[in-house]
């Protein structure tokens, strides 16, 4: 506090050092680095989420980071990104703007922030469980949570995964640290619903209790990767019917109602569960010293590699089989810790991390589309859909 109510020019380099080093790490230095929901993220844990988008991005990417806190998810950016940064709390933005002067750090709320269809990464770690309301943008309409006398008001991470999507623009990709509860808890069913109906699945990461054990915390988390898809990208259902329980005769009408229905251009869905997250329990490192990789540095492999193997989609079920009313949770939920993926991914890396792949279009069965066929197993299929998309844009 003392550093931050000092004029700019008498803010030494050593200052700034001793914020990079305490502020980030200590939580925020706050009491049980708990404030307004904020739980400030690990290092590696952004670094991650980095290593794994950077190669998806352009070249000089605009990046909103909505609920920025000391910046740790801007200590990774690449150096060209264009970053506009929001956060709430007075002292963490100063501290913020100290450390990333090349960033546009705002001091305010991110629920009323108006760009729209704009960034190409929204990336961050929203604040969870807090009750918030906002004024909307004039004739917005905001589908996850509920509108009353002219306010919109529901949980934060709901609000804010909500924002990120009307944020990124048709393409661009969302990167967040989220509690678990999204994929199950009734207060997020439509949050769900809209992700489900509006973005691909990248990637879904169950992070270990002590992820945030050093700040006061053992609230389970994830990490959740996905990519916006252009409005109209429809909802199909899946070609691989092996197990003829996808769809249900409509009696009289002979009409086949599909219970599990994925966009246009989804792949395999990816899954994975970290079981170390480099520290046990009581704060003391789990890594060797001699090896300095985390279990997060070997998912990267995973998810940059241009040869992507899905090798383990069969024999297993895939997690939709059987459900009776459509598939809205099916990339947030991990099968609830049931599915036959996930019991084929701890016996196959038994070790850690468990990682697995569902089915979701088909098992590379082809799939009719813009008058062509792709393959259901087609990576490239997305970029397709986005390029055609902004080729469309441009002739209007």
């Amino acid at each position: 506090m003392e550093i931050i109510a000092k004029d700019r020019d008498q803010i030494t380099e050593e200052d700034i050092e001793f914020l990079r080093a305490n502020y980030t790490s200590a939580g925020g230095l706050l009491p049980n680095a708990f404030s307004g929901g904020a739980f400030f993220t690990p290092t590696h844990v952004a670094k991650f989420v980095w290593d794994v988008l950077k190669p998806r991005l352009p070249e000089t990417p605009k990046v909103l980071e909505p609920s920025v806190g000391a910046g740790v998810f801007l200590e990774h950016a690449p150096g060209d990104a264009v970053i506009t940064a929001l956060e709430l709390d007075k002292t963490s933005a100063k501290v913020t703007s100290l450390l990333y002067p090349d960033a546009e750090i705002i001091e305010g709320n991110a629920l009323v922030h108006a760009r729209r269809d704009y960034y190409d990464l929204v990336i961050g770690n929203p604040p969870y469980g807090v009750n918030v309301t906002f004024e909307p943008q004039e004739d917005e309409e905001w589908r996850s949570i509920t509108k009353k006398k002219g306010e919109y008001g529901g949980k934060s991470e709901v609000a804010f995964i909500e924002l990120a999507i009307k944020a990124v623009k048709p393409g661009g990709y969302i990167a967040f640290v989220l509690p678990l509860g999204i994929s199950f808890a009734n207060y997020a069913s439509k949050l769900r619903k809209f992700m489900h109906e509006t973005c691909w699945q990248v990637a879904t990461i169950l992070l270990p209790g002590e992820t945030f054990q050093h700040v006061g915390t053992t609230i389970p988390t994830q990490i959740l990767i996905l990519r916006k898809a252009p409005p109209r990208t429809e909802l199909i259902p899946p070609v691989t019917t092996k197990w003829r329980s996808n769809f249900r005769r409509g009696g009289d009408t002979d009409i086949t109602e599909y219970n599990a229905k994925f966009l246009e251009g989804q792949p395999p869905a990816y899954f994975a569960q970290v079981t170390d997250i480099g520290w046990d329990a009581k704060g003391k490192s789990t890594v060797a010293s001699d090896h300095r990789l985390t279990q997060l540095d070997e998912l990267v492999d995973d998810l940059t590699d241009d040869n992507l193997v899905r090798e383990n989609l069969y024999p297993h079920l895939p997690s939709w089989h059987g459900i009776g009313k459509g598939n809205e949770a099916f990339f947030f939920s991990h099968g609830n810790g049931q599915c036959d993926g996930m019991r084929d991914a701890e016996a196959s890396f038994s070790d850690g991390p468990y990682r697995w792949n569902e089915l979701t279009l088909g098992a590379g069965d082809e799939i009719e589309w813009n008058g062509c066929m792709v393959s259901s197993f087609d990576f490239g299929w997305q970029d397709e859909i986005v390029r055609n998309y902004f080729d469309r844009q441009r002739d209007y």
